[in-house]
């Protein structure tokens, strides 16, 4: 049997939602397709190692969980690759990594919590357009986009995205087995900063992510074995319908944001 080295894509905005994109929404990865793709390479005994090819600035948290606890049940030789951008939930996955290689002008790190839904209040005013809403909890609308924040509720918020940036933050701590908190500010580093912080392993590309499967997985010839979705024409006609009627909201490590309501990414 041939040695096989598989690399696994994680290109674009990482979601919850299987699919390497559709006509609106061709720049995300599900997470379901990733996490089977892990699992299936883990299971093949050909497969001695694994590439994560990542380009990506990040996703939701769900999604970025998925992957990296995916990560952390493989059982044979796991290297992280960052081309050009491994930023947010990507660089959490990365950090779940044996060893994390990148360019030295890559963009990584950027640990920080997003929370943003868009609020149309002021343009209802504008018309004299009014919005009503019945609810039976105190904070049941709670980022409804049709009326502006309290104090109390921009508070409520606020500490949940600490709470996930506390998770957030310190699992990547102990996956790079050092303290990162001083890193874990949101803020992104090229790659040359972040192989000073110990946020990277390795300076290098393809070739060198290849090597350093073969040194720790112990083997000399092998295959490369691509894992991608291959996307149909019912996939793509499937996506007009379901995507229609949300917008995107990209910056360094965003994910989506709907349009109806308060959603929580990694950036």
């Amino acid at each position: 049997t041939v040695d096989r080295i598989a690399v696994i894509p994680i290109k674009g905005a990482i979601s919850t939602e299987n699919g390497n994109g559709d006509f609106f929404n061709s720049g995300t990865v599900g997470s379901g397709n990733i996490v089977e793709f892990i699992e299936i390479a883990n299971k093949d005994k050909s497969v001695k190692g694994i590439i994560l090819n990542i380009n990506s600035p990040g996703g939701t948290v769900v999604g970025s969980k998925e992957i990296v606890d995916a990560v952390k049940k493989v059982d044979k030789p796991v290297v992280a690759l960052i081309r050009e951008v491994g930023a947010s939930g990507a660089y959490w996955v990365a950090s779940a990594a044996d060893v994390i290689i990148a360019d030295p002008l890559s963009i990584t790190g950027s640990v920080g919590v997003l929370g943003s839904y868009l609020e149309f209040s002021d343009l209802f005013s504008k018309y004299g357009v009014t919005y009503q809403e019945i609810t039976t909890g105190e904070y049941k609308d709670l980022g409804n986009p049709y009326s502006k924040l309290t104090n109390e509720e921009r508070r409520i918020l606020l500490s949940k995205l600490e709470i996930i940036h506390d998770y957030f933050s310190k699992d990547v701590s102990a996956n790079r087995g050092i303290d990162l908190s001083e890193q874990a500010n949101g803020l992104f580093y090229l790659g040359i900063e972040a192989m000073d912080l110990g946020m990277i392993d390795k300076f290098g590309g393809k070739n060198e992510a290849i090597a350093e499967v073969k040194q720790l997985a112990g083997i000399e010839d092998y295959q490369l074995v691509f894992y991608e979705k291959k996307e149909s024409i019912f996939d793509l006609l499937g996506g007009l319908s379901s995507s229609f009627g949300f917008s995107v909201g990209q910056g360094m490590g965003d994910a989506f944001v709907k349009q109806d309501e308060f959603e929580i990414s990694l950036t």
